[in-house]
């Protein structure tokens, strides 16, 4: 599960720094052209991030169940003296 802790971390890290790179571009905006880019471009680059930061932690709450699932298999195997 420790990969998947780093996934998590790398996907809050892309998001703090286009959020960053986003806010600080918006601060100079002067023009039609700029907001244009923001809306068009920036925000949905946010908008994927975060959906994909979201993916990953479903993924991971779905691997948890599985391991968790996994690992009372292997007790009852153990408990039942390993037959199969």
């Amino acid at each position: 599960m420790k990969r998947l802790k780093g996934a998590t971390r790398m996907f809050d890290d892309v998001f703090g720094a286009a959020t960053l790179c986003t806010e600080n571009f918006r601060g100079g905006v002067r023009d039609s052209f700029g907001a244009s880019m923001i809306a068009d471009t920036l925000d949905p680059i946010l908008q994927e991030i975060d959906s994909l930061r979201y993916v990953n932690e479903e993924f991971q709450r779905e691997m948890r169940n599985i391991d968790r699932v996994l690992e009372e298999a292997r007790r009852i195997q153990f408990k039942d003296g390993g037959r199969t």
